[in-house]
């Protein structure tokens, strides 16, 4: 009896699975079917912070990546060299980084931007 048990737990589990696949697939489907609409710059997640758009944030934090910039020193003269105002890195990336978890479209068009930007 308990192998049989056994094998209809593990059937259960694999359909519980399949189930979660379907459901992450349509998430990546929703994501760049998202990323395809046109932005509503009017939108307040839009708006840039510390005068930096999410374009320009994608292509510094892209910079930093494939230019092995190190050091918040480094961070902070290279991201002003791109028009962030002096000390407001910072700020900028923590504002991009909690839009990025509360919007999906901004998450998708900074991943979209900044893999863009790594080539």
């Amino acid at each position: 009896m308990g192998l049989f048990k056994d094998f209809k737990g593990m059937m259960d589990g694999a359909k519980d699975l399949t189930k979660q696949a379907a459901e992450m697939q349509k998430q990546a489907t929703e994501a760049q079917q998202a990323a395809s609409q046109p932005v509503d710059l009017n939108d307040p997640m839009w708006v840039p912070i510390e005068g930096i758009t999410l374009d320009k944030y994608a292509e510094i934090s892209a910079g930093l990546m494939k230019n092995t910039v190190m050091g918040i020193e480094n961070v902070n003269k290279y991201a002003e060299s791109l028009g962030v105002p002096p000390g407001a890195w910072q700020t900028v990336q923590n504002g991009w980084v909690a839009r990025m978890g509360q919007h999906m479209p901004v998450r998708t068009r900074y991943g979209n931007l900044y893999n863009e930007f790594l080539k």
